[in-house]
């Protein structure tokens, strides 16, 4: 069972483009969550500004959505990217 697995991975052939698009793909996921990972980023300027409720409660008041989008966005990259990189090797 196996070896017919195998036989027909080998058969397969992916055209350039494919692999090339999706490699596209998951480095403009990864630009993405960096780009976002960056607006979200906390400085010390703004726990500072906070001191009424601290580093804490600083910290906590950034919106759990756009931590969702940075992970959402880093996972989806570095798949693509993995995808697009093994998509190279079978052509």
């Amino acid at each position: 069972m196996a070896q017919a697995y195998t036989r027909m991975i080998n058969k397969m052939k992916v055209n350039i483009w494919v692999a090339v698009i999706v490699l596209l793909i998951g480095l403009w996921d990864l630009y993405t969550a960096y780009n976002r990972y960056q607006k979200k980023k906390m400085t010390k300027k703004d726990v500072k500004d906070n001191l009424v409720k601290g580093t804490i409660g600083a910290l906590t008041t950034l919106p759990s959505s756009g931590k969702a989008g940075v992970i959402s966005f880093t996972i989806l990259g570095v798949v693509f990217t993995i995808t697009g990189i093994i998509l190279f090797f079978m052509i």
